[in-house]
Formats: structure tokens, C-alpha cells, sequence
């Protein structure tokens, strides 16, 4: 009897030992802040006993719903069939021609910029699992890309909102790192790219409220009500954040992952207002709803930054929370026409721009 409980326990840590050495070890956890860097983020207003913290309180689980929940089979949860985007012309997206921007949707959060021919990226998660690993039940809705990650050129900036997997991937920096001019990211989000050989001088990292310009394009990092972390061991170790885009030509909004607060209205008092609003919309359950917003939620949010046009983003990508893959969108712009909010929701790749954008409010998941 003693010698079983010997070789299990010896088996619970030698898989304890090994799932350690895997997180410290396989690259697409990333990297933690060092002592260092922690000394410095302690003279932070939002850094607090060894982590980041987010305005006002934020409660991760309400515990409202059983985890197993997650993993029950629903149809309704996935399109019926694979998504198929709209092809992106690279050549003809990087020029402008009588347009004053041009934007394309990449599928959850992630997009394609052309503002006066600077070419950003917003959240370019492009990988096929919203994980570490390839779970099934994670694996995005389309298999066909809009855009090749390897044809995208002359990245002038990478905008990243937070760490998490459904917005910075492993494999869609390892293939972009060579063709960016700077990544701008919240602090702490630097070491993973670091940890993934992202050279050290394209790395800017902000803290809320801080700004970086690179010609008459503004970009500056602001709150988020939200949390981060790659790991089992690093909750709110790096920052989280929203953006304001801001130039002579076009004044962008990213919520990046947001829970409905205090910082929208002060946003948009202090930065608004916008022309475009790109709205975390999806992925919610009461069990989490103080870090994403629900649909009248994400409308009051653009309603707040003062938008002349709202976008629902955070959703047809993946499978991450328990509603319906497409009631995100069906509930946003229901409540939209209720509150008089123009919007547009163009398919995954079509190229929107000023010269368009009021023709993109078709209805096209109705066809999956």
C-alpha cells in the first residue's frame, strides 16, 4: 500500500514538474515583467502590490455559471458552415486612391488600417486557436485567412490592446516581426514580444494616457476595464488597455476588451469625439460581466466616446463564451437603430473607407 501512494505521488509530481517546466519554457506563454520592471511600474497610479488594476473594481467571476457549462455541445455556438471572407488586395490596399482611409475587418478584433498610407494593424491574432494549445472547442470560424500574414509589407505600427490569446498570437507575430517599424503596446506586453525576438527599438510601451505619434498620427493608450495574464502564475502582470487613433484624416476608437465603465464617458469627454467606434461587443456571460461588454452595453460605450459610426467587434472568430455565434451583432445593431447610432458590419476582409462606409450594414451571417 505505501509503495502505490509513493509512485503516485511521485506521478502527481512529476506532471506537476512538467506542466511547470512547459508554461516557463514553450514560447507562446511569453515572458513575465522582470524585478526590475516591476520596481518601475510601482510608481504607477494603477500598479498596486505586484499587479496592474483596473479603475474601478472588477470582479473576474461571479459565479453565476458552472465552467462545464463551457464545454456542453450547442449548435448554435458556431456557424454552420466555415466562414468564407472577401480576399484582401494588399497592393491595392496600401494605396490610396481619393480615399482618406481605408479599413478591413481580419475577423474578431484584428484589422488592417490605411490611414494616409501608414499601414497599422489592430490585434493581429491570425493563428488558428484562440490558446496556447489547439483545443478544438477554440479553433477559429473560418480556416481561409483574408489576408496572408506573410504578404502584409511595410507594417508601419502594430497596435496590441492586451495579452490574451485572441488578440496576441505566437505565430501571427513570429511571421509579421520582420516587416513591422514599431510595435506600440501597453506595459509589460513588450516582454512577450522580446521573448519572441521582436528587437528591443521597435518596442513602445505606454501606460494610460501616454501618447505616441508617428507623423500626424497619434496614437494614445487609454483605460480599459479588463485584466490580462498568459498564464496560470501571471494575472494582471502586464497592462491592458483601449486606444484613441487620432489624425487629420480619421479619429478611431478600439475598445480592445472592455467591461462597461466610468472610463468610456470621461474618454469620451477628454479624447472624443470619434468618427468610428470598434466595440468589444461579444464573448459575454453574466459569470464575466464586468470584463466584456453585453450588446446595449457596447451601444451605450459608443454612445459615450461620442461616435459618429459603431462597429461590433469581438465576435465570428471563436467560440469563447455561450451565446449564439451571431447574437452579438444581431443585438448590437438592434439596439443601435433603438438609440439612433449609425453603424456598418461589413463581412470578414471587405474594404471599408470614407468614400463607403454607409453601404456596409448587410446582414451577412444570415447565410452560415
Amino acid at each position: 500500500m505505501l509503495s502505490y501512494f509513493y509512485y503516485f505521488s511521485l506521478g502527481i509530481l512529476f506532471v506537476f514538474a512538467s506542466a511547470i517546466s512547459f508554461v516557463n519554457l514553450a514560447p507562446q506563454f511569453g515572458s513575465n515583467p522582470s524585478s526590475k520592471q516591476k520596481k518601475q511600474y510601482e510608481k504607477f497610479f494603477n500598479y498596486e502590490s505586484g499587479s496592474f488594476k483596473p479603475l474601478e473594481q472588477t470582479p473576474l467571476m461571479t459565479g453565476e455559471i458552472s465552467t462545464w457549462d463551457f464545454f456542453k455541445s450547442d449548435s448554435m455556438r458556431k456557424p454552420k458552415n466555415d466562414i468564407k471572407p472577401n480576399m484582401i488586395n494588399y497592393d491595392s490596399f496600401r494605396k490610396n486612391s481619393g480615399e482618406d482611409y481605408k479599413i478591413s475587418w481580419l475577423g474578431h478584433s484584428a484589422f488592417l488600417l490605411n490611414i494616409s498610407e501608414n499601414i497599422i494593424l489592430l490585434d493581429p491574432m491570425l493563428g488558428s486557436h484562440a490558446a496556447p494549445l489547439p483545443v478544438p472547442n477554440l479553433k477559429r470560424f473560418n480556416d481561409t485567412l483574408p489576408i496572408d500574414p506573410d504578404s502584409i509589407l511595410n507594417i508601419d505600427v502594430v497596435l496590441i490592446s492586451h495579452d490574451h490569446y485572441d488578440h496576441l498570437d505566437y505565430s501571427t507575430i513570429k511571421r509579421i516581426r520582420e516587416n513591422v517599424s514599431r510595435f506600440i503596446v501597453p506595459f509589460g506586453v513588450g516582454n512577450h514580444l522580446r521573448k519572441w525576438n521582436v528587437e528591443d527599438k521597435k518596442i513602445i510601451e505606454l501606460n494610460w494616457n501616454d501618447s505616441y505619434k508617428k507623423d500626424d498620427i497619434e496614437f494614445t493608450c487609454l483605460p480599459a476595464r479588463h485584466f490580462s495574464g498568459r498564464g496560470p502564475l501571471n494575472r494582471n502582470s502586464t497592462l491592458w488597455s483601449s486606444w484613441a487613433i487620432r489624425s487629420t484624416s480619421l479619429k478611431i476608437y478600439f475598445s480592445g476588451d472592455s467591461g462597461y465603465g466610468k472610463h468610456l464617458k470621461t474618454i469620451g469627454e477628454e479624447y472624443g469625439p470619434f468618427d468610428i467606434a470598434l466595440i468589444d461587443c461579444g464573448q459575454y456571460n453574466n459569470a464575466w460581466k464586468h470584463s466584456h461588454m453585453f450588446p446595449p452595453e457596447a451601444v451605450q460605450a459608443a454612445k459615450d466616446v461620442k461616435t459618429d459610426y459603431f462597429m461590433p467587434i469581438h465576435w465570428a472568430g471563436f467560440t469563447l463564451a455561450m451565446h449564439p455565434w451571431d447574437e452579438p451583432v444581431k443585438e448590437s445593431i438592434k439596439h443601435a437603430d433603438i438609440q439612433g447610432l449609425k453603424y456598418f458590419t461589413p463581412k470578414i476582409g471587405e474594404v471599408i473607407s470614407n468614400n463607403n462606409i454607409n453601404g456596409f450594414t448587410q446582414r451577412w451571417w444570415e447565410s452560415y
